[in-house]
This record gives structure tokens, C-alpha cells and sequence, in this order.
């Protein structure tokens, strides 16, 4: 949102790449006791093929979104995913060596000290310019033109948000139905259009946020434009909202946001890469998986009658139906009374599925259903014919999602738990705009690397 974002992100990126090398000459000076190999032809061959790794390295930093801003946000998951980030490296490193044979260097101390000398370097490089945001006050300063309902949400977003403050709010006609939401009360409303060009001069704003659909607004638009510089950021609230949320305000879109955003067909060159992965990865999911199925089967036969397999249709791309399968969780006659919604701590799951539901063993099986092309890893969730048509009178556009092929993860699954209700849908789908709206393989690294992530904390 903004240039000045773009700004310090490279500066975090120029930042690491200087980390990066210097790392590696600490780790080298460790390993030879001093600095007399600088200069010489054998360091010379290890800042070449380190390069190479330092590049994976940068590609995994952009996957894991240690370039947002402010990059310190959380803790916890800044934590959790460096130590996925160091072992990620690790295994690139190995590997790119492994795949050369032919060469005189195998860096294996080098390459552990100079990982773990990256992550101390890392870690402090990210605390200190967070530190440095900080005590230099660094917001972006906004103005909202005209309000809407989902600002509530947007309130408690904004204070984990420590790079955005909202100054005022200005409407010309605005009245007492906005004054129920409480957070609205600490900031200033503007009814003047000369006094918000003072607060933007006063304040140095940087971004206009407009929560008004712009098209029904006609003279307001020309009093902004007549009095407002230009090189301000003019934001459409639904771009506001989804930069801070990571999802898309359902209520404030219609049918001209999808034609602008969603017409687009998607790259062929991303296209054949995504079903290359698919292809490749689903495979070899399966060979190393196989050898679990014998024992799932016969726990799945001891525990309750029935079959092993499950076999449901799900709702896929374009709305052609196709068969899911899984390892079966429930009792056999779980749905004697046809399609049902599951519920919290569901009755009808055995003991045996609860495990397997608990370590994600039921989904194993769709390693075939990706490998045939029905789904692939990464898309919004396949939902049962039954559900998707109550569902499509309740949430507009729903339909929307099966423009693309479903998924065995997905952002929404990522970001909203398993839900069982006609509201936790909506919100899940909002996510599910989302991915398809910005989709692309580096986005789909991204999803793959954090669902791994989550099933390894379980």
C-alpha cells in the first residue's frame, strides 16, 4: 500500500543480501581460523555456488513473508517460521551439492555454521528495524472518506497493524446512524472539504481511503479532485480491507470487482508449472504414503464394520462433479439419512477416525485425486452438490469458486478453522476470493510450506 512500503521492504531485502554474504565470510574466517583465504581461488568458488543457495534462500524469505511490514509482528509465528526457514535451507543447501558430485567443495560445516549464523543475523536484522520503525513513529496516515459497517472488523485488525493509523473521517452529509460503533468516537469527523486539505497538509496523510462506492458520489469526487494533490494513495475500501485482512469484503463488491479482477485467464506457463508440481508431488506422495495404508485399513476394520474407503461426491472446476476419496472416519451408516453438515465433537466419527482426523491420515488418499487432476494441492476446498446448492442462494456469488480447480489446502483453510454454519462458510469463501484473485505458484509455495507447518505443530 503505498511506495513507501516497497521502499523498506527492498531496504530489508538489500539488508539480507549483505547478511547473507557476510554470514558466510564469518562462517568461512571460523572454519579456516583467520581471514587469509580473502582473496584466493578457493573462496572465490564458495561466494559462486553459494550464491546459487543464497537465491533459494531469498525465495524462501518472500514465501514465508519475511518482508512484511513491520516485519516483528508477531512473535510466535516470526519464530516458528524461522526455524522452518533454517531447516528449508539446510535442505537446499544439501541438496544442491548432492546434485554435484563433480565438485571440490563439500561445504557440510560450512554450510550448518553459515545457516545458523544467517538465522542470528536474520533475527536481529528483523528486531532491529522494527526497533528503528518504531522509535521513528513510522504510519501510514489515513484518511477515510464516508464509513461502512465492516470498518468494526478493521478496528481490531489495525491494532496488531502497528504501521497504519486512521486520522479522521470525513463525509459531507454524515449523520447519527454511524454513531452506534463505539470505536468511532476517538477520531475526527470532517465535514469540510477545505479542513480535510488541511489535516492532509497538517498531518502528512499519505492515503485516502474511500469506503463509498465512487460512481454514486459524483460531486464529492469533483470536490476531492478540485482540492486534494494527486500524488496522494486513492484506495477503494475493498483494496483497504484486503491488504489488512488478507480476504475480500463480500459486501463491498459486486459484479463490476469481478470483471475487473477475476476476468483475467490464468498464465499458461504458471498453469503447466501448477500441474507439473501436482503430477510430480502427488506420485511421490503416494509411493512413500503406501506403506501406511495396510495398517490404516485393518485399524479402520477393527475399530467399526464397513468399508475402508470412503467415497463422496465433491462439487470441482467449472461445477463438474467428481469422486473424493478418504480413508472412512465415520460409522457406516453415519448418513442413513442423507448428506448431513458435520458438528463439533460429531458422534458419528470413530474412535480410529479421530486419529486420523487429528494427524490428517483420512486425507491420504487424495494424493490420487491430485495426481488424476480432480483437485490440485492447493485451491478452495471441494464442497459436497448437496451443501453447494443451500449455499449458493445464502452467499452471493458462491458459484464464483469453481472457477478454478479445488484444493487439498487452501488460504481459507489456513486462515479460518473447520466451520458449520451457513456464516463461517461465507467467511471462508471471502478468503477463497482471495487466493483466486491473486493466485500464482509462488503463492501456492507459500500455502504448501505453511498447511506443512501447521500439521507438524499438531
Amino acid at each position: 500500500m503505498g511506495n513507501k512500503y516497497q521502499y523498506l521492504k527492498f531496504i530489508l531485502l538489500i539488508g539480507d543480501i549483505f547478511l547473507m554474504y557476510g554470514a558466510l565470510l564469518l562462517t568461512l574466517a571460523i572454519r579456516y581460523k583467520d581471514f587469509s583465504f580473502l582473496p584466493g581461488p578457493q573462496s572465490k568458488i564458495f561466494l559462486f555456488h553459494f550464491s546459487f543457495i543464497h537465491l533459494f534462500w531469498l525465495i524462501l524469505l518472500f514465501i514465508f513473508d519475511f518482508y512484511e511490514i513491520p516485519p516483528f509482528k508477531k512473535v510466535f509465528d516470526f519464530s516458528s517460521d524461522l526455524i522452518i526457514f533454517l531447516f528449508l535451507a539446510g535442505v537446499l543447501g544439501v541438496t544442491y551439492f548432492y546434485l554435484q558430485p563433480q565438485l571440490i567443495i563439500t561445504p557440510k560445516t560450512i554450510l550448518v555454521l553459515d545457516i545458523l549464523i544467517f538465522g542470528l543475523f536474520l533475527l536481529g536484522w528483523r528486531y532491529l528495524f522494527s526497533q528503528i520503525l518504531k522509535i521513528r513513529g513510522f504510519k501510514e496516515r489515513i484518511v477515510i472518506v464516508g464509513f461502512r459497517p465492516e470498518f468494526k472488523e478493521l478496528f481490531s485488525e489495525l491494532s496488531f497493524q502497528t504501521g497504519y493509523e486512521i486520522l479522521a473521517f470525513f463525509n459531507s452529509a454524515f449523520s447519527d446512524k454511524f454513531t452506534p460503533f463505539s470505536n468511532l468516537a476517538k477520531y475526527k469527523i470532517i465535514t469540510d472539504t477545505h479542513k480535510l486539505k488541511e489535516i492532509i497538509e497538517r498531518e502528512n496523510v499519505s492515503s485516502i481511503v474511500f469506503a463509498l462506492a465512487l460512481h454514486n458520489n459524483k460531486e464529492l469526487i469533483q470536490q476531492i479532485f478540485a482540492n486534494l494533490p494527486l500524488k496522494l494513495n486513492y484506495i477503494s475500501f475493498a483494496d483497504f480491507y484486503e491488504f489488512l485482512t488478507k480476504k475480500v469484503p463480500l459486501e463491498a463488491i459486486d459484479e463490476v470487482w469481478f470483471l475487473e479482477n477475476l476476468s483475467r485467464t490464468e498464465r499458461k506457463i504458471g498453469k503447466i508449472l501448477k500441474r507439473a508440481f501436482d503430477i510430480f508431488f502427488s506420485f511421490f506422495g503416494l509411493l512413500i504414503t503406501a506403506a501406511l495404508f495396510p495398517f490404516i485399513a485393518l485399524a479402520i476394520k477393527i475399530d467399526s464394520p464397513g468399508p475402508v474407503f470412503y467415497f463422496q461426491k465433491r462439487v470441482g472446476e467449472e461445477g463438474e462433479a467428481f469422486t473424493l476419496y478418504k480413508f472412512r472416519t465415520m460409522k457406516a451408516e453415519a448418513e442413513k439419512m442423507g448428506p448431513q453438515w458435520a458438528v463439533p465433537n460429531d458422534p458419528r466419527i470413530t474412535h480410529v477416525g479421530k486419529i486420523l482426523r487429528a494427524i490428517y491420515f483420512d486425507e491420504l488418499p487424495q494424493f490420487y485425486n491430485i495426481f488424476k487432476g480432480d483437485i490440485s494441492f492447493v485451491g478452495p476446498r471441494p464442497e459436497r452438490p448437496e451443501f453447494v446448492s443451500q449455499l449458493k442462494g445464502k452467499i452471493p456469488y458462491y458459484e464464483i469458486r469453481h472457477l478454478i480447480k479445488p484444493g487439498f489446502t487452501g488460504w481459507a483453510q489456513l486462515n479460518f478453522p473447520a466451520t458449520f454454519s451457513v456464516e463461517g462458510t461465507k467467511e471462508k469463501f471471502q478468503y477463497d476470493l482471495y487466493y483466486i484473485k491473486n493466485r500464482s505458484f509462488f503463492f501456492d509455495l507459500k500455502i504448501i510450506f505453511k498447511t506443512i507447518r501447521i500439521i507438524l505443530k499438531q
